[in-house]
């Protein structure tokens, strides 16, 4: 493992090659929508259907394990928006 074990950057750079290289076609064809930890410590992966319940599940196998978190099919683990239900419609473009 080449990670540098203080930097989050590294930490999820080696995840992400990892997952790519050897979890990545088959998870994404029959997984899409869970969580999967990976640890770059032994190259693991541990699947969930939440986020808390893959990290712990993943820890449980490996407490000195270091996981990066993807959520299986989409560009990040967690998504940010806001609701539309907040805004007039007489603010929204071709309303």
């Amino acid at each position: 493992m080449s990670a540098n074990l203080t930097n989050p950057k590294a930490i999820s750079d080696a995840g992400e090659k990892i997952y790519s290289r050897r979890y990545k076609t088959e998870y994404e064809q029959n997984h899409s929508g869970e969580f999967v930890a990976i640890d770059i410590t032994n190259e693991s992966a541990t699947l969930g259907a939440t986020a808390g319940e893959t990290l712990a599940s993943a820890r449980a196998g490996n407490r000195k394990g270091l996981f990066h978190l993807i959520r299986i099919g989409h560009p990040g683990a967690f998504e940010v928006g806001f609701a539309h239900r907040h805004v007039r419609s007489d603010r929204i473009p071709g309303q």
